[in-house]
């Protein structure tokens, strides 16, 4: 599948700017690129149709001329005139004063939650001790379960290199943006935009690198790039459920946003071991395993995550014909075995949000 150049669209609310100092403006249009926001200047005279709830910077000349606004209002401006700021901010009721360039980060997130709103859903990571022990097959499982509990789920595939997971859900032709489209992604993303983007079907949406039709080179993702596309999805969807390959240095980037971990480990000597250790690569972030089988004499899945240090959040064993499922496209189908529904009864619903969302 051929790149494509992908720009982020800007369609929340706006954050309205009234000031006639140029330095002013030169620095909050800065802060607000930064925030991935649109700035619209207006003048004094259409104070009064500024819709409610909006967010207004002021400067320090147009907060001297203005009524009380039914409106989020900042007064901004510089140091030389902070005394005034202050004067002027308790004049006209606003909510916040911004000294800049000293207060530009704390503008800069501020005007960004007023894009976004509060509301994020719940991001869980997925890793395994080794290569092949399940960790994708069972992130596909768990998002079309989500799904099937009705929440927004979206998928995320963080290896270039594995051959797609377009392949074992049979998406191939599954229209939408991968990886490679956001590439040159640079600052905020706007969530619904992602969100509407993206390939989706079975009820959930896939974030992948495509089938790897052809021969292609990798293709470089920012960090900064993930973190924004990451945080754009926690915010646009009620579940984000990360593939993130095998537990190692590698994995870092897409764990900066992760509520939560499951470790897939296999039992037995080794298995524990690996598990222990991946464990200790994880902290601070809260790990449990999964526990693979088969189960060696004597020792059950309890007593293996007990002995790797991590809680238990479930079992699977191993199950005939999953690598021809997989080739076939057809992978979810053995999410039917009993086994898989057990896990699922067990794991799913302890990966909704907390609080659920409130946008």
């Amino acid at each position: 599948m051929a790149s494509r150049q992908w720009t982020p669209r800007y369609d929340g609310p706006e954050v309205l700017l009234m000031t006639a100092a140029a330095r002013l403006r030169d620095e909050v249009a800065r802060v607000a690129a930064a925030a991935g926001v649109e700035v619209r200047l207006l003048d004094l005279p259409d104070a009064g149709r500024i819709p409610e709830g909006s967010v207004v910077v002021l400067g320090s000349d147009a907060a001297a001329r203005l009524p009380r606004l039914a409106a989020e209002v900042i007064v901004a401006g510089f140091p030389e005139e902070s005394t005034l700021l202050w004067e002027q901010a308790a004049a006209v009721a606003a909510h916040r004063v911004a000294v800049l360039p000293e207060a530009a980060g704390w503008l800069a997130e501020y005007l960004s939650r007023s894009r976004h709103g509060d509301a994020r859903g719940s991001v869980v990571a997925l890793l395994g001790t080794n290569g092949g022990i399940g960790c994708s097959t069972l992130a596909c499982w768990l998002a079309a379960d989500a799904a099937g509990r009705g929440l927004s789920t979206l998928l995320v595939d963080t290896d270039q290199l594995g051959g797609g997971l377009e392949s074992g859900l049979g998406w191939d032709q599954v229209p939408g943006l991968r990886w490679p489209d956001l590439a040159g992604v640079r600052g905020s993303v706007n969530p619904a935009q992602l969100r509407a983007s993206l390939p989706a079907a079975d009820g959930f949406s896939l974030l992948g690198w495509g089938s790897g039709q052809g021969p292609q080179g990798t293709t470089d993702i920012p960090r900064q790039a993930v973190t924004e596309i990451v945080a754009a999805a926690a915010a646009g969807f009620d579940l984000v459920v990360v593939d993130a390959g095998r537990a190692r240095g590698e994995a870092g980037s897409w764990l900066s946003a992760a509520d939560r971990a499951l470790l897939i480990m296999p039992a037995g000597t080794r298995g524990i071991a690996a598990g222990t250790a991946a464990g200790g690569f994880l902290q601070p972030i809260p790990t449990s395993a999964v526990v693979r089988g088969p189960l060696p004499a004597g020792l059950d899945e309890e007593l293996a995550a007990e002995h790797a240090g991590l809680e238990l959040a479930g079992y699977l064993p191993g199950l005939r014909g999953l690598a021809a499922a997989q080739e076939r496209g057809r992978l979810l189908e053995k999410a039917k075995h009993r086994a898989v529904r057990r896990l699922m009864r067990r794991l799913g619903p302890s990966l909704a949000p907390s609080g659920g969302r409130t946008a």
